[in-house]
């Protein structure tokens, strides 16, 4: 699956090219992880975890979180692959865990310009 997707807008605007597209709502739901993306904004060098929820009123629906490409135990890159299963915080650990099935926590956030979006809060097993 091959998907060109940078940051969470363009993964909406493929979803839905309204200006409010259906989100998913805030929960916790059974998925897997789809696609790892590596991409560069002006936050620098990032990654992109895509999801696919797996079960329920939203089976089928993509989500994606986005870290720093860094190696930090404590990053938010190793937190949500440490929920899938991973040991390390990088590429090929993230790499490794496609297929992988975990449970994301849902959160909406806001971007910058205001508009709302399904935001990857957390991953367990």
């Amino acid at each position: 699956m091959h998907m060109p997707i940078q940051n969470r807008s363009d993964l909406y605007k493929m979803l839905a090219p309204l200006d409010t597209p259906n989100i998913v709502a805030q929960g916790i739901y059974a998925a897997k992880l789809v696609e790892v993306r590596r991409f560069v904004n002006t936050f620098g060098e990032r990654i992109g975890l895509v999801f696919e929820i797996i079960e329920g009123a939203y089976q089928g629906e993509l989500v994606m979180e986005s870290a720093a490409l860094k190696a930090n135990p404590r990053g938010k890159l190793a937190e949500l692959l440490r929920g899938i299963g991973g040991n390390h915080a990088d590429l090929l650990t993230a790499h490794e865990l496609i297929g992988r099935a975990c449970r994301v926590a849902i959160k909406h956030e806001q971007n910058r310009q205001g508009k709302t979006y399904a935001a990857v809060a957390s991953t367990f097993p």
